[in-house]
This record gives C-alpha cells, structure tokens and sequence, in this order.
C-alpha cells in the first residue's frame, strides 16, 4: 500500500510539472493572438491601396503631361481608316494580350447634337459628328490604358489596377461631365482631351466614343 501511495504520489507531481511547463509555453508562445476588432479593422484599412489617392497625383501630374501629347482626333481617324492595325500599333496601347487597344486623344471640334445619347462634335465645320461623349455613367478602361502611362505590374494584385479605372471614371462623371453638360450646346466650340477604347473586332470606326479628360469652351 506505502508503495502504490508513494508511486501515484511521483505520478501527481509529475503531472503538475508538465502542466506548469504547457502553461509557462503557451505563455511565451501563444497558439492564437486575440485582437480588439476595431484595431483589426483600422489595420484592414491601412493596408488597403489608396486608390483616390493614387488618381489624384496621376491626374494632376502624369495625366496632365500625356495629354499635352495626346494624338489628334483627326490624324486618328484618318489612321485608323487606312490601316487599323497599324494605327494601333503607333498610336494605341494594348494591355497584355487583350483584344482591344487604347489612345489618349485630343482635338477642337463644333458641337452638333445634345440629345440622351450624349454629345456629337464634328471636327471639321458643317461636317458630320465624329466624336461622341456619352453622359451617362462612365465605364471601361480608356483613360487608365489609353495613357500608356499604368502598368499592371507595379501593382500588388488585379483588384487595385482595376479600382484605378473605377476612381479615375468617377472622377469623370463629377468634375469633368459636370461641366460639359452644362455648357455644352449646338454650335458651341470645344476643346476636348480624352481615352478611346477601341477593340479588334470594331473595324474602321468612322466616330470615336470619348472619356473626357480635359473639356475647355474657347
């Protein structure tokens, strides 16, 4: 019996031994961290891209230059009309392996219609409309891409490259449409800069669908 005691004695303070070390490590080394949720959110949301805030330095400087340098709208069309493909290939920009190409494209033309399809600009006086600025809400990539200017590469993931085109086309609808509606009537003068998205299969356009950059009234 003193010896049976004795042994499960041995076996208690054994037990007591390895308890106290697990709880000296889980300690030291916790298996699971509890974080405040608020602190979790606040780090969520400083890690996250800043996408206004990239567009804001890219639209007041970068974009500002390019479109100092932007293609004429009639040597485009022109181009385009001659040789598709090479026009794409010296004016455009292709992102990757995609089936379209983009330009950032400048020119002054006449305003000829205002109607709920958008703004028709004729380029020439008395002649027929061949730029065309929808009103409605802004889509696609043709000011991101038609830059030249962002590449998909300098960024952490697909989901930042794209909320760039999201906050540079709800920049758009803001500031620059605001303005454009506004002032925009037939036989008004314009001077525009914008992106045109043009895909493979569109041919020989004889009008560009524009995403204005830049809208002035001389």
């Amino acid at each position: 019996m003193a010896g049976s005691a004795k042994t499960a004695k041995v076996r208690l303070v054994r037990w007591i031994v390895a308890l106290l070390g697990l709880a000296v490590l889980f300690y030291f080394v916790p298996l699971f961290h509890v974080a405040p949720l608020r602190e979790t959110r606040e780090q969520s949301v400083d890690a996250a891209f800043d996408a206004a805030g990239y567009v804001e330095n890219f639209w007041n400087g970068p974009l500002l230059e390019a479109s100092r340098e932007a293609v004429d709208a009639a040597e485009l069309l022109a181009a385009l009309q001659k040789d598709p493909s090479a026009a794409a290939k010296r004016y455009g920009h292709r992102l990757g392996l995609g089936a379209s190409s983009s330009y950032l494209v400048s020119g002054q033309g006449q305003v000829v219609a205002v109607d709920d399809g958008g703004i028709s600009i004729a380029l020439s006086g008395g002649g027929p409309p061949e730029i065309l600025i929808e009103t409605g809400p802004v889509f696609g990539n043709a000011i991101r891409d038609g830059s030249g200017l962002i590449n998909v590469s300098d960024f952490a993931n697909a989901q930042d490259f794209n909320a760039l085109s999201a906050e540079i086309n709800r920049r758009v609808e803001e500031q620059v449409m605001t303005s454009l509606v506004a002032k925009a009537a037939p036989g008004a003068v314009v001077h525009f800069v914008g992106g045109v998205e043009l895909s493979d299969s569109s041919g020989t356009p004889a009008m560009l669908t524009l995403v204005p950059v830049v809208i002035e009234f001389p």
